[in-house]
């Protein structure tokens, strides 16, 4: 499964990013470049969700490149061979999986849903136990909830049908790998680990299984709120999803702040701010770029785009000698946008 992953990213980025890319987008890293490339080369949907260390990615790597899927065009550069786009027709991500969207929740909607079982089952059963997550604000939020929620047999019956009602409509062994994570009053739930190990699949097979269920869950209870109440009710607010320093940047532009002043502000570089201004552009639909791009030059940086098939900044850069790697940037954030 690793393999597939990396081949279908290596692939997705065209001979244009290099593996360091790919180690930010599987580990989920939120800085203004990946999150523009999970968006510009359409792997989004990995954002976050496979975590490993750079070690394992360039030996994963390196068999791909012995296996002839694929060929390096520079230093930690590749792209797919022949070979390795026929084997990426059989592959197919996990359904559900979407990284980008439940990168800021799915983590917290875990442990409260998995404390919340926990507790319940040992409140029923009258047992002491050891809370799975010690986080202090995971477990003041289960015991608000359940302060709301009297009734504790009638509730864990309610909360065991909306869990049955969406586990029974995802595959069966993807179930299994949710329940076995779980944890009781009688056992211990299992990590991903301990799974692949008792089932003899791939590590990353079973946390990609895992986090299918996961996120089909949240998919499900926000399109379904009043069928899931009890489960939607463990799940955070939305959030613009910039990161934190993009955010207070994001803050003083709706002041009118210019960007010179911003920089003076927060005492960044000007590089910075203009890396969170791509961001902003890329995540807010409502921000208006043209005081830092004009149209004209918007128009013929896209035109280029589209005439060399291509989001790498230096191949625009060395025909479009006027327009700055900033402008370039802020309008393929936006183009990218308009095609959505």
């Amino acid at each position: 499964m690793l393999q597939h992953i990396v081949l279908f990213c290596i692939d997705r980025f065209r001979g244009e990013r290099s593996l360091a890319a790919i180690d930010h987008l599987l580990n989920g890293k939120k800085t203004a470049q990946t999150l523009q490339d999970s968006k510009w080369y359409d792997v989004s949907r990995l954002f976050g969700t496979v975590p490993i260390d750079r070690t394992r990615l360039f030996d994963v790597t390196r068999a791909l490149e012995m296996d002839g899927l694929i060929s390096q065009v520079d230093e930690h550069i590749y792209c797919t061979t022949a070979s390795g786009k026929e084997k990426l027709r059989r592959f197919i991500l996990p359904p559900y999986i979407d990284g980008w969207k439940y990168m800021n929740e799915s983590s917290l909607f875990w442990k409260r849903l998995s404390l919340l079982i926990q507790t319940i089952a040992n409140i029923i059963h009258r047992t002491s136990f050891e809370p799975v997550h010690r986080d202090e604000h995971i477990q003041s939020f289960v015991k608000r909830w359940l302060l709301q929620h009297k009734h504790i047999q009638a509730l864990a019956r309610l909360l065991y049908e909306e869990m049955y009602e969406l586990l029974r409509c995802v595959e069966e062994k993807d179930a299994n790998i949710f329940v076995w994570r779980l944890t009781s009053h009688e056992r211990i739930g299992w990590t991903n680990e301990q799974i692949a190990y008792a089932i003899k699949e791939e590590d990353v097979a079973v946390l990609l299984s895992f986090q299918n269920v996961l996120h089909f869950m949240l998919d499900m209870t926000e399109k379904e709120k009043e069928k899931f109440p009890l489960l939607f009710s463990l799940r955070e607010q939305k959030r613009v999803q910039l990161t934190n320093s993009a955010q207070k940047t994001w803050e003083l532009l709706k002041e009118g702040y210019s960007l010179e002043q911003i920089v003076e502000l927060r005492g960044l570089k000007k590089g910075t701010i203009e890396d969170h201004i791509v961001e902003i552009a890329t995540y807010i639909p409502t921000f208006v770029t043209t005081p830092f791009l004009e149209e004209n030059k918007r128009e013929r940086i896209i035109q280029q785009a589209q005439k060399l098939q291509t989001k790498k900044l230096r191949a625009i850069k060395e025909v479009l000698q006027d327009v700055s790697y900033f402008e370039i940037r802020l309008a393929l954030a936006r183009w990218e946008g308009e095609d959505a």
